[in-house]
């Protein structure tokens, strides 16, 4: 056939040999693949709804438990942002007491001092 017309597109030369192209057939020189092939399998209305039915129970289960997270998170960060400020007030209370300590200690020096000077 091809000798017979060598100007034919090699598409009309599979058309004459396989028949005309149809939407769910795939052609390639040695046959073709059907559009059911490529689906998987075949799966019942009811399987489907069924399957769709548990995805969905999961997305509902995964977003309870995110939102459950996510409230967990907020009541840790708000702790941890009272035990923050907490600290830095602890430590001002340890610097004014650093302060008043080495005062004091100045103080009785100079006082130590003075009376062995009057001595």
């Amino acid at each position: 056939m091809v000798q017979a017309d060598l100007s034919l597109p090699t598409i009309e030369i599979v058309e004459k040999c396989c028949g005309p192209q149809t939407h769910s057939h795939v052609f390639e020189f040695r046959g073709g693949v059907k559009a059911k092939d490529l689906k998987g399998g075949t799966s019942s209305k009811a399987e489907l709804l069924s399957a769709l039915r548990s995805t969905r129970e999961d997305i509902k289960s995964l977003n309870e438990e995110s939102k459950s997270l996510n409230e967990e998170n907020k009541s840790l960060n708000d702790r941890m942002s009272t035990v923050e400020n907490e600290m830095k007030e602890i430590m001002k209370l340890k610097e004014l007491f650093a302060a008043q300590q080495s005062h004091v200690t100045i103080t009785s020096s100079v006082s130590t001092e003075d009376h062995c000077l009057f001595s």
